[in-house]
C-alpha cells in the first residue's frame, strides 16, 4: 500500500480544520445572537437586577468568543503559508535529498572496471577527487534533510494549532447553540446564560493553555534557525559554498 501524498497525509488535515473552523465561528455567532435574542423577547418580564446580572454573563462569554474570534483571525492569516511550507519540507527530500543521495554510490564506483588497475599521481588524484565529491555529496544530502524537518517542524506545529482551534471553535458553537435552545423561556434564561458563561470561560481558559503550549513548539522550532545558520554556514566539505571541482580548467 502507497504512502499518502503529504498534501493528503498533513495537507488535507490542516484544511479540514480550517473548514470547521469556518463552519463552527458562524454557528456559533448565530447561537449567540440567538441567546441575546431570547434575552431582549423576555427582559420586560425580567426584573432589572437580574437583567443585570445576566447582561454581565452574557458580556463573559462575548469577550471568550471574541478572544477565540481573534486567533481565528489570525490564524486564517497564515493558512496558506502553512500549506507552502509542508509541500515545501517534502520538496526538499523527493527533489533535493533523494536524487542527490543517488550520487553518492555513483562517485565512488568506477564507470569501467579497468579503472580499478590505474596507478600512479593520476590515479592518486582521481581517488582524491572521488573522495571529496561523495562527502560533497553526503553533506549535501545531511542538510537537505535537516532543512525538510525544521520546516516540517514548525509546519506540524501550524497543523496541530488549527486542529486544536477547531475543536475550541465547535464546542463554543455547541455552548451557544444548547444556551439558545434553553433560553426559549423566561424562566430558563438566567440558568442557561450562567451554565453558558461557565461553559465558555471554561473552554477558552483550557483551550488557550492548549494553544499556548503548542505555540511555544513553534517558537521553539523557530530558535532553531541558528542550527540553520551553522548548517548552511559549514562549508568544510563544501569550499567556499560550491560544489567540491573535479577538474580545473
Amino acid at each position: 500500500m502507497q504512502p499518502a501524498p503529504p498534501d493528503l497525509e498533513y495537507g488535507e488535515p490542516f484544511n479540514k480544520a480550517f473548514d470547521q473552523i469556518r463552519v463552527g465561528v458562524d454557528l456559533a455567532v448565530e447561537g449567540f445572537n440567538d441567546v441575546v435574542s431570547q434575552v431582549n423577547e423576555w427582559a420586560w418580564l425580567i426584573g432589572p437586577a437580574a437583567l443585570l446580572w445576566i447582561k454581565h454573563n452574557i458580556d463573559a462569554a462575548r469577550r471568550g468568543l471574541r478572544e477565540v474570534m481573534d486567533r481565528v483571525d489570525h490564524a486564517l492569516e497564515h493558512q496558506m503559508p502553512v500549506l507552502s511550507l509542508i509541500s515545501t519540507s517534502f520538496r526538499w527530500v523527493t527533489e533535493v535529498k533523494t536524487p542527490v543521495s543517488q550520487l553518492s554510490f555513483a562517485i565512488s564506483e568506477p564507470i569501467d572496471q579497468n579503472l580499478v588497475k590505474w596507478t600512479g599521481d593520476a590515479a592518486r588524484a582521481y581517488a582524491d577527487k572521488a573522495v571529496k565529491q561523495r562527502a560533497a555529496v553526503d553533506e549535501s544530502v545531511l542538510k537537505a534533510e535537516f532543512i525538510s524537518q525544521w520546516l516540517f517542524k514548525i509546519a506540524r506545529a501550524n497543523v496541530d494549532y488549527a486542529v486544536e482551534l477547531a475543536s475550541i471553535v465547535t464546542n463554543l458553537a455547541g455552548k451557544f447553540a444548547q444556551a439558545a435552545v434553553d433560553a426559549t423561556t423566561v424562566i430558563n434564561i438566567p440558568w442557561a446564560i450562567d451554565t453558558l458563561a461557565k461553559a465558555v470561560g471554561d473552554i477558552v481558559t483550557a483551550g488557550l493553555d492548549t494553544l499556548l503550549r503548542i505555540g511555544e513548539r513553534f517558537v521553539d522550532a523557530l530558535g532553531n534557525v541558528r542550527d540553520i545558520a551553522t548548517q548552511v554556514g559549514d562549508y568544510s566539505k563544501l569550499p567556499g559554498g560550491r560544489w567540491p571541482e573535479a577538474v580545473r580548467g
